[in-house]
């Protein structure tokens, strides 16, 4: 079974798959955003580093999901991601570009079996953001994530084969989603 781990930048994607990848016996997959070659500039000037940025992110994740030999895996995004962020920081030509690379690279990689979006207010994804603090990050701002938000529930059902939404709320700990989401999991596979 392969699961995604999806939501919002902060929304506690990657900490939500490593628990449930350990519950579950599963291999892990995380993003290897801090590897990004670009991630700083797109943040300090979107428009004029967002395609390099977006070819990227699918490289990277084309990489991570085509060396897979795992059958069981969780990871902290969905290869379906890479057309969220390029549907919203990309247009005419651009978007051109990217679609002739995704569309080939993503027919070579599993779809995930079933993804779980992590629905954590906008504001809080904000905050965790910026106490992560993480350089490139500390330009975010909260519109960006409203919108990015906006742009995953438009593409909803392209994340995975099975799709299930949790809301979340701040105050929630991370064992209370991991288990939570493992609900979703068995409600989706079963």
């Amino acid at each position: 079974m392969y699961i995604a781990i999806e939501g919002c930048i902060a929304s506690g994607k990657s900490s939500t798959a490593e628990l449930l990848a350990d519950s579950l016996g599963f291999a892990l997959v995380k993003e290897q955003t801090l590897k990004h070659p670009f991630i700083a500039e797109f943040y300090s000037d979107q428009a004029r580093f967002a395609l390099e940025t977006e070819l990227g992110f699918v490289l990277v994740h084309y990489h991570q999901l085509n060396q897979l030999r795992a059958t069981d895996i969780v990871a902290d995004f969905s290869p379906a991601k890479d057309l969220v962020f390029a549907q919203m920081n990309l247009v005419g030509r651009d978007l051109d570009i990217f679609m002739s690379l995704y569309d080939k690279l993503n027919e070579r990689v599993p779809r995930p079996d079933v993804a779980i979006f992590l629905d954590l207010p906008v504001r809080e994804c904000w905050l965790r953001s910026m106490a992560r603090g993480r350089p490139f990050e500390a330009g975010i701002r909260l519109e960006y994530l409203e919108e990015l938000r906006s742009h995953y529930f438009r593409t909803l059902q392209g994340l995975g084969k099975e799709v299930r939404v949790l809301e979340i709320q701040p105050e929630e700990s991370l064992t209370e989603v991991a288990t939570a989401v493992k609900s979703l999991i068995d409600e989706a596979s079963s």
